[in-house]
């Protein structure tokens, strides 16, 4: 993609809504990726809206930085919101939260990944930081195993086809991690049916 915007004259854009702001151990997943963008979207976790970009976007004319009315948003963000945010800012690097999240997160996928070798019933373990999915047999089989999740106390949502994907807080344990692992174990399909 970051080849294809350049040969054609075009700017890459990520929505970082979801993964952004410390979400995958780095402030943004781009970071993750290697391919930086042009303009960012966030929202969400950083308690406000908006865009940052980079020194690409003066190559537009009229860009929504340079001419008043261009660009809006509904949460776009107060005084209130942008102070909020920062705080949380130096609270996520007072408490080294962006290490954490990454080594929770490694060891999260880490353990699925000895389930999925030992037991078998979920495929394409995924993930960084606090963002982890893994991939079950059908939709059928994924949406019982979010119940029986559920009933143990455990929150995960529904992803594509027949995905489960789990978005933990940055203050997560290890602890907590090693209680998700043996709760998601206990509701796999093969032990359910047993």
């Amino acid at each position: 993609l970051r080849q294809f915007a350049d040969e054609n004259e075009a700017l890459l854009i990520f929505d970082e809504v979801q993964t952004g702001f410390f979400g995958s151990g780095r402030p943004w997943m781009w970071q993750l990726k290697g391919v930086q963008p042009d303009i960012v979207a966030f929202g969400k976790k950083t308690q406000v809206c908006g865009i940052y970009a980079s020194k690409r976007i003066e190559e537009v004319e009229q860009n929504v930085f340079a001419a008043s009315g261009r660009i809006n948003s509904t949460w776009g963000g107060n005084l209130v919101d942008m102070v909020r945010c920062r705080r949380f800012i130096d609270i996520i690097e007072e408490e080294g939260l962006e290490q954490k999240i990454a080594e929770r997160g490694c060891q999260m996928v880490g353990g699925l990944q000895g389930i999925a070798r030992e037991r078998g019933d979920l495929s394409n373990v995924r993930g960084a930081g606090s963002l982890i999915a893994f991939t079950l047999e059908d939709a059928h089989t994924r949406d019982r195993m979010l119940g029986d999740l559920r009933d143990k106390g455990l929150l995960a949502l529904p992803s594509g086809k027949s995905a489960i994907r789990f978005r933990m807080p940055l203050v997560v344990t290890s602890e907590e991690i090693d209680q998700a692992l043996e709760r998601i174990e206990a509701c796999l399909p093969s032990r359910v049916r047993a």
